[in-house]
């Protein structure tokens, strides 16, 4: 697949999030992996989930601990405290999806035992699948759609926001408008213009 840009970066994970939204569980295993491989292939959503590895390293490093440890329970309910936003719920759903897919054989309902691994619900899988949805999977998309609609920009490997994108397109038409009133405006100037505005979704800021 060639590199998408912002927007069909936004539309194919819209794609995506609502085919897993509604799957029947068992199907999970085969399309949340699908979804992990989609984000890491496109360099726009590769550079984000980079970003939110860099951004919670600090969450990060308290999941990669060794689990079968003793003191694997102590620990598992210090993480849960340190939850204390949406933001680090995302972050946090992340990183156990992603290490839940490192798993190379997937059985049923391989990802939504997440949900009793850490928060233990009464019920069947049913119940375990609307956990799953609620604690992992959706504040992880939430957490994704919040980068790519309104993070600045910290490295020159980073992409631009949608709403940075918006900055940038305005200050043009306001350079565009300045130029006509100057009587300095050329039709090639105006096309360079539009064609900055387009590249500007697929390219990061040292590009």
């Amino acid at each position: 697949m060639r590199n998408l840009d912002l927007n069909e970066i936004i539309d194919k994970i819209s794609e995506y999030t609502s085919d897993i939204r509604y799957s029947d569980r068992e199907h999970l295993k085969v399309k949340i992996p699908q979804f992990l491989q989609f984000l890491e292939e496109q360099p726009i959503s590769k550079r984000t989930t980079e970003r939110i590895a860099e951004d919670f390293s600090e969450l990060k490093k308290m999941l990669n601990i060794d689990r079968n440890t003793m003191s694997w329970q102590k620990e598992q309910k210090q993480i849960l405290l340190t939850l204390k936003t949406r933001e680090y719920q995302g972050a946090f759903g992340y990183f156990e999806i992603l290490n839940k897919n490192l798993t190379e054989k997937k059985y049923s309902n391989h990802f939504i035992e997440l949900a009793n691994e850490w928060y233990e619900p009464r019920g069947n899988y049913h119940k375990y699948h609307e956990f799953f949805n609620t604690y992992f999977f959706e504040p992880f998309i939430e957490l994704l759609e919040w980068y790519f609609r309104e993070s600045k920009i910290e490295q020159e490997k980073d992409y631009f926001s949608r709403e940075e994108i918006l900055k940038y397109e305005n200050n043009i038409e306001i350079f565009e408008i300045q130029l006509r009133k100057l009587g300095f405006g050329q039709q090639i100037i105006f096309d360079e213009a539009d064609e900055i505005k387009e590249l500007i979704l697929g390219l990061n800021k040292k590009n």
